[in-house]
């Protein structure tokens, strides 16, 4: 699934590519794409809204829409869009063949089409007048929040750090495979519970988030295969650079001791049973 890194990518190729350009129609081939409003009144209300801006939450991509003309919709509002599993965009031109994996299409005026391809077909977008809507109840920002308010936080917390750092109420958009490498950074085991952490290994945990986050979104993101990539085809550049998730039984970059693999939180979970401390 896209985390942080990946969606940020795919919210920075965008911008470069469809930002001033206005969505002259819409069309919606898998309606259970559209989680609000249903299909057939998202594709009226989308029409004719400029793309002013492209910003994300967590994981979730909000375009910043702008009404053009009389039309009697609110003049301002906002699609977000969850890529889940396998879910990204394409921009083709608009008479370019559609595979089954396409299930929206928004229609822009320089004669391109913005198209969200979902094999799997769990994204899910939302069109509505406030973002808070979809993405109020979320935590902080990993890269915005300040290491007085993580420690607080994480301070008030209990039980296993790594379902902690999948919860994003804690903090929003770290899933599994960053969550894996903050940890293995950190030296921190993923059962360690988070009550235990002393001030010198919370500041750690909160730098070495930080540091993964930042090199991946760098160089693209991670590929672990072909449910991610960016908009412009290519992969992400961070998978060479992974230290513990999708590592099992390779040597440990600190150590050599070989990674392994266990469930925490019904998650498939990858360590380093000598460097990081239970």
């Amino acid at each position: 699934m896209p985390e942080l890194p990946e969606v940020e990518t795919v919210v920075r190729d965008l911008r470069a590519l469809v930002i001033g350009r206005t969505i002259v129609s819409a069309r919606v081939h898998w309606q259970r794409t559209i989680a609000t409003p249903r299909a057939r009144a998202f594709a009226r209300q989308i029409r004719q809204h400029k793309i002013r801006a492209i910003t994300r939450r967590g994981k979730y991509l909000i375009f910043h829409l702008r009404c053009r003309g009389d039309r009697p919709v609110a003049p301002t509002k906002y699609l977000l869009a969850h890529l889940r599993m396998t879910g990204g965009f394409d921009l083709v031109a608009r008479d370019a063949p559609r595979d089954q994996h396409i299930h929206v299409c928004l229609q822009l005026d320089n004669g391109d089409e913005l198209r969200f391809r979902d094999p799997r077909k769990f994204g899910r977008m939302w069109l509505v007048d406030d973002p808070a809507q979809v993405v109020g109840k979320l935590g902080p920002e990993p890269l915005e929040i300040s290491a007085r308010e993580f420690h607080t936080r994480i301070a008030k917390r209990r039980g296993n750090l790594k379902p902690l750092l999948l919860d994003q109420k804690f903090l929003a958009g770290i899933g599994n495979i960053y969550a894996d490498e903050a940890l293995w950074y950190a030296r921190l085991h993923p059962l360690r519970q988070a009550e235990s952490l002393t001030r010198v290994e919370r500041g750690r945990l909160y730098r070495a988030i930080r540091q993964v986050l930042t090199r991946a979104i760098a160089v693209g993101g991670t590929s672990i295969d072909v449910m991610y990539r960016r908009v412009n085809g290519m992969s992400g550049g961070f998978t060479e650079s992974l230290r513990a998730f999708d590592q099992e039984e390779r040597p440990c970059r600190r150590c050599g001791t070989p990674i392994r693999k266990t469930i925490v939180g019904q998650r498939g979970t990858h360590f380093c049973p000598v460097c990081q401390i239970v």
